[in-house]
């Protein structure tokens, strides 16, 4: 478990390090498919160094009976857990023993203690009883450590006893039941006589032994491990060879020292049984697979950490956001407008019908978002966005609508600049009475709206690494901080700012700085909309949401989003615009014409109906406009 850990620890350090240097999904894959073969080959690599194939290279030609794997619950699987994959291990070892090895009588030994050769003594016998064979098991153990713990019958007599003629071999011998029909004759070590069991030319073990064999297809004798006992020579000189239990993992010196040993005491290694092996894979012995399951297990959990850690970004810069209530229907309950309208008197009346438009349809064919920019005390809106984005995939729509342009206002219930909105007026915030402004001259809905300062704007561009500004000569605005060279330029948040602030814009030609002529509120808006669409084209370039979230994180304050746009909507409205392409946005300008109030104020007056500005883009969009 501990090298799993370590190995697939590597991977996932693989993975980071990759994703650190190239912060995207791209990026991110790539990292997950090299974290995991970094894993998978690093198991492998252990595997080949551990395997259940090296001990063949001490133990030469003998053939390996079996791969134990680990982790049984119970030290024996063969009767408690039968059908599970440890009785099957044991079974096929089993009948390995039976089929590839030549002999009767087979001590069954480790190298060295802990190593779990009296527990497969112990399954392999009930595992060959099971399978009809004759089989007697011997704990010939005189360390009371063997096979006489596990059992309920009493430890005497047994081997000891019958080495020494004080007990017979019925005395000595025990039945366990292995099931229903199959019984499995068992000895126990008994007390421990060191001087009778090491009498080799006992005649008492002798005849006992050539008795048990006379009857049984296989006796099994679970001795101590070889390189840590010095009793064996009374056992191995009747034993035919030696089962050798070698441990996932263990000390290869140690297992070839104790084959040269078996071999000089007359008792060799005719076959090893791998014990404790991590899993069935190499149970198969196919390690490949094990490193595969590992390599996919990698690659899983760091795709699935990456979208974890990239989710608590998204969620950390999102409950950052400052939220503003957003409740048109209140707010036109709480001011309705009156029967006949909001009338200014000194204004045409063929004007009311151009300034304020009847909703479209109840159910809009489109998602209307309304992006409002504000000076640093945010009692005025500098910028006024409308997009429009067509449910059945269209491109999307964007007008600016001009700061003086001169609506009907329903607080005042007069006529004012629609920026002047952003007041509020009473219980009604600003965003709302702002909304519901814009509704009432468009006719269509606002769904969400996103107010930011121009601190905040200055933050955004410089965050997403400016945007692209081009112009034919070099341009400056004193008044603004505006100096900008000829040609495309990354501007940052103060340029891109004053590029749009701009009202006095003057351009260098032939060596002479210029007025620009006809630059105007109209001149600004188209402004607005292109820095718009370049930090479209801009956010369009991240290629993860971790990239994304870290734009927005430090600039979360800069925001004022509407209460009722959810985190997972606003992912969704994110990753549509994503798809969306900058030249295919379609841009409306609202014709004007300037107007001078009563209070000699200097205010512009649309001269057109929006519906006919939107039905000349999109004549079917509002089919069903009431």
């Amino acid at each position: 478990m501990l090298r799993t850990l370590l190995v697939t620890l590597l991977g996932l350090v693989v993975f980071y390090a990759i994703v650190r240097t190239f912060d995207s999904w791209t990026g991110a894959a790539i990292a997950a498919v090299v974290g995991g073969l970094v894993t998978g080959l690093a198991w492998w690599t252990w595997r080949r160094a551990h395997s259940p194939s090296r001990p063949q290279r001490v133990l030469g030609a003998i053939p390996r009976l079996g791969i134990i794997p680990a982790g049984s619950s119970t030290p024996v699987p063969t009767l408690t857990a039968a059908g599970s994959r440890f009785d099957a291990a044991y079974m096929l070892a089993g009948a390995a023993v039976m089929s590839d090895v030549s002999g009767q009588l087979f001590l069954v030994s480790s190298p060295s203690p802990g190593q779990g050769a009296s527990t497969v003594a112990m399954n392999l016998a009930v595992a060959m009883t099971k399978a009809g064979r004759r089989v007697v098991l011997i704990d010939g153990d005189s360390s009371a450590q063997g096979i006489s713990r596990f059992g309920r019958t009493a430890a005497t007599p047994g081997l000891a006893e019958l080495a020494a003629g004080r007990a017979s071999l019925a005395e000595a011998s025990r039945l366990w039941r292995v099931d229903r029909g199959s019984r499995l004759p068992f000895i126990p070590s008994g007390e421990h006589d060191r001087t009778a069991v090491a009498t080799a030319a006992s005649p008492y073990l002798a005849n006992a032994i050539a008795e048990l064999a006379d009857g049984a297809d296989l006796v099994l004798i679970d001795v101590p491990p070889v390189n840590w006992n010095t009793d064996l020579a009374p056992l191995a000189a009747h034993a035919d060879g030696t089962l050798l239990v070698v441990p996932e993992g263990s000390d290869l010196e140690a297992a070839g020292r104790a084959a040269e040993r078996l071999e000089e005491l007359g008792a060799p290694v005719v076959g090893y049984i791998v014990n404790r092996a991590d899993d069935m894979a190499f149970a198969a012995g196919n390690p490949w697979s094990g490193a595969a399951k590992r390599a996919v297990a990698t690659l899983v959990f760091a795709a699935l950490l990456f979208v974890g850690w990239n989710a608590f970004q998204v969620w950390s810069s999102w409950v950052g956001v400052e939220r503003s209530v957003l409740d048109v229907q209140a707010a036109e309950e709480i001011l309705p407008l009156p029967p006949e309208g909001i009338v200014e008197e000194s204004i045409d009346p063929e004007v009311g019908t151009i300034v304020t438009s009847p909703p479209l349809v109840t159910e809009e064919p489109v998602d209307a978002y309304l992006v409002i920019g504000s000076d640093i005390g945010g009692f005025r809106a500098d910028v006024i966005i409308v997009v429009l984005v067509p449910r059945d995939g269209r491109p999307p729509i964007m007008l600016s609508i001009p700061r003086d342009l001169y609506l009907p206002n329903r607080c005042t219930q007069g006529y004012t600049r629609v920026n002047a909105n952003l007041n509020g007026c009473g219980e009604i915030n600003g965003t709302t009475l702002m909304a519901l402004a814009v509704e009432d001259y468009t006719g269509i809905a606002i769904d969400h709206v996103a107010l930011f300062d121009f601190d905040g704007f200055e933050k955004i561009i410089d965050k997403v690494g400016g945007i692209q500004i081009c112009v034919p000569n070099a341009v400056r605005d004193q008044k603004a901080k505006l100096d900008l060279p000829a040609g495309c330029t990354r501007a940052g948040g103060e340029q891109a700012l004053a590029w749009v602030r701009s009202r006095s814009t003057e351009q260098l030609v032939d060596g002479t700085w210029r007025p620009v002529q006809g630059v105007n509120d109209l001149t600004r808006n188209a402004r607005q909309q292109d820095v718009i669409i370049a930090l479209m084209s801009r956010i369009k370039s991240f290629e993860s949401p971790a990239e994304l979230a870290g734009v927005v994180a430090p600039v979360a304050d800069a925001f004022t989003l509407d209460d009722g746009l959810g985190l997972g909507e606003a992912i969704d409205i994110a990753w549509d615009l994503r798809d969306i392409d900058p030249e295919e946005i379609v841009r409306i300008s609202i014709p004007v014409e300037t107007y001078r109030t009563d209070a000699g104020a200097l205010v512009l007056l649309p001269t057109e109906p929006f519906q006919s500005l939107l039905a000349d883009v999109y004549p079917d969009l509002f089919t069903d406009a009431v």
